[in-house]
């Protein structure tokens, strides 16, 4: 593995994430920045082999280095000013707010990633998906220079995994080019700074062992930890999707409108990596125009923020479906026959939406693929209804936006023929998940816990505190029988 290569590109990936995140003047705590700069970073790298092939210029290890540090360089270059040695400060007084308790729960995050960490590294890509499509068009490209190589002379009509958007084919290729002949390590990457920022958010609102447990019960869901060591579309899908739905709900909070822009990226990225996600995001217009109406926002604003919530992500979609595979490579491919367009038969949605439920959601084999993520996610959003029957804005929009997946994914299982329920469905829940755990952070049960250990930990830090000061001033005296030194 070549260590020098890694170090360049997590730098690559924190400064170019970071230079984006100061372009749309996005402020979060110290530890959700640094992993959101890693994620978004991650992201600029995945689109660098698809624009060379755009702009034909040869994929080579020196382009891609170049093409890296450029980009990293424009979007840092009016963003100079802002990294300050003050930041120095900023972090030590992070690193002291982290509690003992905060101290067990990451070193146990850290020991349960470290089996993921290890399969990234020594395993190459195994899953069908993968080795039908990216993987075979990152190796090509490697010796080729080239993502329009000799793969697309083979007689693949049987899968479609090769006209995917590039996102993982893009960051197999730099991986395999600048760290490991296996790539993946920028999974774990990506997996771990997703880890780090969904915990900095859970911390905000709850008691860091209410907090630690819930993500406990969100890493330990074994569906959704395998795929952050076997290479697919659909764990990284869900990160930029339930990004995408936090900071939309920052802007209707706050009324900033560099987070709905910032938002309308995110899915963008979200589209970039699985292009039915257009779907989904239509989806949730009404949510929008709600908040858009209630807020009083003048009519030609609203056309513009719904128009750019919709073309943002289109465009992701449009330049690799609507130009590289139109004009760049080598077959044809009508997105149009993939769709289905008898709407007579709309059984087929409502028995999509009944196998979702009985198979994976709330029976059937859900414990098996989700542990018991859901059935506590049922119980902590029962308890809230009957006991405390109210919602604050954060919980009716995350609420809301899990209603859409429930319903969308059936729905694009009926658009889309090829969208099974055993492999795409089931793989398409894990954008619920996330957005269950930022629920829990909302739970006025949890949060009514997180007040109940914090009241009854006063008390005791206090005592403590009251026993250690007694205790310094005695210490500090001196013992019988022994003088002060003094000047001889």
């Amino acid at each position: 593995m070549n260590i020098a290569g890694l170090i360049f590109l997590i730098l690559m990936h924190f400064f170019s994430g970071r230079g984006l995140l100061y372009l749309f003047n996005i402020k979060t705590r110290l530890w959700a920045t640094i992993a959101l700069s890693m994620i978004t970073g991650i992201l600029i790298i995945a689109l660098i082999p698809m624009l060379l092939d755009l702009f034909f210029i040869p994929i080579t290890t020196e382009n891609v280095i170049i093409s890296t540090l450029l980009v990293t360089i424009l979007l840092n270059s009016t963003q100079v000013k802002k990294y300050r040695i003050s930041t120095l400060k900023h972090i030590t007084s992070s690193i002291k707010s982290i509690t003992l308790t905060d101290a067990l729960f990451l070193l146990l995050f850290i020991l349960l990633m470290i089996p993921s960490v290890w399969r990234c590294f020594y395993f190459p890509a195994y899953a069908r998906d993968i080795l039908s499509g990216p993987e075979i068009i990152a190796e090509y490209t490697l010796r080729e220079k080239t993502m329009i190589n000799s793969v697309f002379s083979l007689n693949l009509e049987t899968t479609n995994n090769h006209l995917k958007p590039p996102f993982v084919s893009g960051l197999q290729i730099v991986y395999k080019m600048l760290v490991h002949p296996f790539g993946e390590l920028w999974l774990s990457i990506l997996s771990g700074s997703f880890l780090i920022w969904l915990f900095s958010l859970m911390r905000e609102k709850l008691h860091p062992a209410v907090a630690g447990f819930c993500l406990l019960l969100f890493i330990a869901i074994p569906e959704m930890y395998a795929y952050t060591y076997i290479l697919l579309f659909d764990y990284a899908n869900a990160i930029m999707f339930s990004i995408g739905i936090y900071f939309f709900l920052q802007y209707v909070i706050q009324q900033k409108a560099n987070y709905f822009f910032f938002s309308t990226l995110m899915f963008g990225f979200a589209t970039f990596i699985r292009s039915e996600t257009l779907v989904l995001i239509c989806m949730l217009l009404p949510m929008i125009l709600f908040f858009f109406y209630k807020e009083k926002l003048p009519v030609i604003k609203r056309i513009l923020y719904t128009g750019t919530f919709v073309i943002v992500p289109f465009i992701f979609y449009y330049v690799w479906m609507g130009i590289f595979i139109k004009y760049y490579l080598p077959i044809k491919f009508n997105v149009g026959d993939q769709v289905n367009t008898d709407f007579s038969h709309v059984n087929i949605f409502f028995s999509r939406l009944s196998d979702l439920t009985s198979s994976y959601l709330l029976g059937g084999n859900s414990t098996m693929h989700y542990a018991y993520f859901i059935n506590v996610f049922c119980i902590i959003l029962l308890t809230d209804v009957i006991v405390y029957r109210k919602f604050n804005t954060e919980a009716r929009i995350l609420l809301y936006s899990i209603l859409v997946l429930y319903i969308g994914i059936p729905l694009l299982g009926f658009l889309i023929p090829w969208y099974d329920l055993d492999n795409t469905s089931k793989r398409a829940l894990f954008k619920m998940f996330p957005l269950m755990l930022l629920y829990f952070r909302n739970s006025m049960i949890l949060q009514a816990l997180s007040r109940s250990i914090i009241n009854w930990e006063s008390p005791q830090t206090k005592s403590v505190q009251a026993t250690i000061d007694k205790i310094i001033p005695q210490m500090a005296k001196p013992k019988p029988g022994i003088k002060k030194r003094g000047k001889q």
